[in-house]
């Protein structure tokens, strides 16, 4: 199943009562089997059910009541006896065997819809997986993490929560009718009276629909932005401390959360308002058919039984009437989280999809910029251009460095190359074919980023990411990455580093060792194209011209690398110098020295930085 048809599945529109209809059977749709046989356990339940209530009524005219006025009852046979040893047993076994039954029943749809429920919340959760790994890199800036947090852990459990009670509704609807039924069949004035609960029923939950939702849908929101500022919190942590600015983070998180209890506390303002309503209407509505029937058994249009038994059936209602009432109140914020949702999955089906050209992995790696310009959402909704015209060409095999002042667009043509920007006009080529149609990219050219992220696990899962690599070409590329001697550091108890263990999010490694890694885990895919985003900006400069040269030659990548020391720069075969979004000039280290006045002003900065960085690491040292 495509993206788009996911998408469409979570679309759902129209008033309150055609969404609700819409979520139910999205869930249905995905676990059929369950849901039927849930669905199937609770009818016979039901009608179960109903059936001791008829039989109640019977046993309470023909044994009961001449019972108690010493008359003769009927036999089991048919015959009138003053014995009523033998009925009392066939009746209280009628009931036991209709009490087991019913629990079997109720075990086996309890059983089987939690199946399905679980089924349908891991659903939610692949979709929005799908989709998060899906949407472009734009789309994570523009969007909060907590959102994304909030879609996979609350949204997916809250849109599966009337589902829980749901085959036991279907029921309810069975044992209504049912019961309705019986009740006519006695005498029409008691079933209208037993059953005029559940108009009422229906009434209040209209009304709670349309107080409900706008809170419900605020609480949720409120719910992402507490996620958000935790995880920056989290993630934050160093910067926090160094800075001392824990007292304005507590400040930050405490106003989200004291907004967040205010709205949950109207939501269950709400509900204690509606929810009582609803659990005083079946009494009410049991004491009123006492009343009905006490009239019409006067008159002698029902029997004592049949009064006893409507009252039975109307309350023993009263659990299903109630499970109805939950669905309908628990609908409303479902139905928000599943939009929640199903704005991510549609949002992944608004991207341009990437082409299925398959190129050979055995091609040059030439790429090529032609007039590509690239732009972002202002905020406004405008296009702001970042890049313009910019025109480049990274030869194969070869070094080229990207340089300029901070904000003049170069990680844009780093991401750019690896397509994870995308240009409004002009193209980006590898080995002549548009980036936007050549299929797996991935597998042809690689980024790696200055923040260097290290997954939990060992030391070969952060490298190969689940892929089936070698141990030998691991250590290969750990060697080319120069953190080979890292690893190897890293065996304990018998096994080697591979099978290390690395601390949540490699905190038991330099800043240094965990962008080697990362390039490491570049490196053994065997990429075309290789992309440093500044990724050895926290390795010390031996080591990074060390790994620099390493790449070079012809059996090399293509290597684009953006640079902020002159020692890279040095062993670049290419420089590119970008400056306001804009290609300045390009190519050798003394060529452009000659002739550009802003590349010269940027050398001459990354040399007083490196001179005062030698200084600093002399200071400590001495």
């Amino acid at each position: 199943m495509t993206s788009r048809d996911q998408a469409r599945r979570y679309e759902i529109s129209g008033r309150f009562s055609k969404k609700a209809a819409q979520l139910l059977a999205h869930a249905v749709r995905e676990q059929p089997w369950q849901f039927a046989i849930a669905v199937a356990a609770a009818a016979a339940f039901s009608l179960l059910t109903v059936t001791f209530g008829t039989l109640l009524g019977d046993i309470t005219d023909e044994v009961v009541i001449p019972g108690v006025a010493g008359e003769p009852i009927q036999g089991f046979w048919g015959e009138r006896t003053q014995d009523p040893t033998v009925a009392i047993w066939i009746a209280g076994a009628a009931f036991l065997l209709i009490g087991v039954a019913n629990a079997i029943l109720v075990g086996l749809r309890r059983m089987v819809q939690g199946f399905g429920v679980a089924g349908v919340g891991a659903k939610h959760r692949r979709v929005v997986a799908d989709a998060l790994a899906s949407l472009p890199l734009g789309w994570h800036r523009a969007n909060p993490s907590g959102r994304m947090l909030s879609a996979m852990s609350s949204d997916s459990e809250t849109a599966t929560s009337p589902l829980h009670p749901f085959a036991f509704t279907v029921g309810s609807f069975v044992m209504m009718i049912a019961a309705g039924i019986s009740m006519w069949r006695m005498d029409p004035w008691l079933a209208v009276t037993g059953l005029a609960v559940v108009p009422v029923i229906f009434a209040i939950n209209v009304v709670y629909e349309k107080v409900i939702t706008p809170r419900w849908d605020l609480g949720q929101s409120l719910r992402a932005d507490v996620s958000t500022i935790a995880h920056e919190s989290f993630e934050g942590g160093t910067v926090v401390k160094a800075l001392g600015a824990e007292d304005r983070e507590t400040q930050r998180f405490a106003k989200a959360a004291n907004d967040l209890r205010d709205a949950d506390t109207r939501v269950g303002h709400t509900s204690a308002w509606f929810e009582p309503m609803m659990d005083v209407i079946v009494p009410l509505g049991a004491v009123s058919l006492m009343v009905v029937g006490s009239f019409r058994a006067a008159a002698g249009a029902v029997s004592v039984g049949d009064v006893v038994s409507s009252i039975y059936l109307v309350t023993l209602m009263a659990v299903p009437i109630r499970g109805l009432g939950w669905v309908l109140g628990q609908m409303p914020q479902a139905l928000v989280a599943f939009g929640r949702i199903g704005s991510i999955a549609k949002a992944a089906t608004e991207i341009d999809e990437p082409g299925h050209l398959e190129i050979s992995r055995d091609g040059a790696g030439e790429v090529r910029f032609d007039k590509a310009s690239i732009g972002a959402d202002d905020g406004d909704g405008e296009l702001a251009i970042i890049l313009r015209d910019v025109s480049l060409e990274l030869r194969p095999g070869t070094v080229t460095a990207l340089v300029g002042s901070t904000g003049s667009g170069k990680s844009t043509v780093a991401l750019a190359a690896a397509r994870l920007a995308r240009p409004s006009d002009g193209t980006v080529t590898l080995d002549g074919a548009d980036l936007e149609e050549i299929a797996r990219l991935g597998t042809h050219v690689a980024l790696v980023p200055q923040t260097a992220f290290v997954f939990a696990g060992t030391v070969r899962d952060n490298v190969t990411l689940g892929e089936d690599h070698t141990d030998e070409k691991v250590w290969d590329a750990l060697r080319r990455a120069n953190v080979l001697d890292v690893v190897e550091k890293l065996a304990r108890d018998g096994r080697d580093g591979l099978d290390a263990v690395l601390a949540e999010r490699g905190m038991n490694l330099s800043g240094g060792q965990r962008q080697r890694l990362a390039l490491a885990r570049s490196l053994v895919r065997d990429p075309r194209v290789l992309v440093l985003d500044d990724a050895t900006s926290a390795v010390d400069p031996r080591v990074e011209r060390e790994i620099l040269t390493g790449l070079a030659g012809d059996d090399g990548p293509t290597v684009l690398v953006i640079a902020y020391r002159l020692a890279s720069i040095m062993l670049a075969d290419h420089i590119v110098h970008v400056d306001r979004g804009e290609v300045v000039d390009a190519g050798t280290h003394a060529e452009l020295i000659g002739r550009d006045a802003g590349y010269r002003e940027l050398v001459l900065a990354y040399e007083e930085d490196s001179r005062r960085q030698a200084e600093e690491q002399a200071g400590y040292v001495g």
